[in-house]
């Protein structure tokens, strides 16, 4: 296993929230699983897999705009 993958995911994500001061103890579930996807994605981005840390993230991005261009696409 590697380091990276010995991180826990939730973890940092919360240490993202609080940076960017969102209080997750008062968020939406959705809105944690959010934060906790994006300690995922940045798991994946050290590992340089940015396929898979565009996986992560796909359910929680509603702008199509956004999302093609995360995915390399022609908006």
């Amino acid at each position: 296993m590697s380091a990276a993958e010995a991180i826990d995911h939730i973890a940092i994500g919360h240490d993202l929230a609080r940076k960017a001061g969102v209080n997750l103890d008062k968020a939406r579930p959705r809105t944690r699983r959010m934060w906790e996807a994006r300690g995922l994605a940045v798991i994946a981005l050290a590992r340089g897999d940015l396929a898979e840390a565009q996986k992560i993230m796909r359910p929680f991005n509603r702008n199509k705009s956004a999302r093609a261009a995360l995915e390399g696409e022609a908006a």
